[in-house]
């Protein structure tokens, strides 16, 4: 690879604004700024590209191979990743984050795509992780201990301070949704739930 590491953060962005159609330039700039390595834990990785079910190795430590719109496994045996960026930068996005904004991670995972709403909320705003899973909790503390405007709590995301935020996004399996996430909202805040449903048989029609 001859493209330098820098460089390749900076062409991932502009990808990512092409594949998820992004309006914030911010974002953009955040996702050409945060080092995916630094979350992800060291390589090789096991990676995965949609709609492929079947991860592959990369074939060295090189983090440019992050730099793609690849999911990264955390928990291979659990089939538990560092999402897709296309589709998280599109959700986050949608949010139309500003400066200043108070911002929930619910499902935080190792806090990388806490970090690129970190940085474009700035540290005149407020972000708030949440991971039930401890280790993972663990890790996103120390990932995102350089953003001092930024939180991890261990937890599920049911006590929650009311009309607090701005923006929340539960980056993580919900099959609906608590009355504890919308009073977590400031008036006009946001709401993103990707809900999980289960899928008929294959063989029933």
């Amino acid at each position: 690879m001859s493209t330098s590491l820098d460089e390749a953060r900076a062409e991932f962005a502009e990808s990512l604004r092409r594949l998820a159609g992004l309006r914030s330039e911010a974002l953009v700039h955040a996702f050409g700024a945060v080092p995916r390595e630094d979350f992800v834990g060291p390589g090789p990785w096991k990676i995965l590209v949609l709609p492929d079910v079947a991860y592959r190795d990369t074939p060295d430590a090189d983090p440019r191979h992050l730099y793609g719109n690849v999911l990264v496994a955390l928990d291979p045996s659990r089939f538990l990743n560092n999402g897709e960026p296309a589709t998280l930068a599109r959700w986050l996005d949608a949010f139309d984050l500003k400066a200043g904004d108070r911002f929930l991670h619910l499902g935080c995972g190792v806090g990388y795509y806490t970090a690129i709403a970190a940085e474009v909320v700035s540290r005149s705003g407020r972000v708030l992780a949440v991971e039930v899973d401890a280790t993972l909790a663990e890790r996103a503390r120390r990932n995102l201990g350089r953003y001092d405007h930024a939180t991890v709590v261990r937890g599920d995301g049911t006590d929650l301070e009311k009309a607090a935020f701005d923006a929340i996004l539960v980056n993580a399996g919900a099959t609906h949704v608590p009355p504890s996430w919308p009073a977590a909202l400031r008036p006009g805040g946001r709401l993103l739930v990707p809900l999980t449903v289960d899928l008929p048989d294959k063989d029933v029609v």
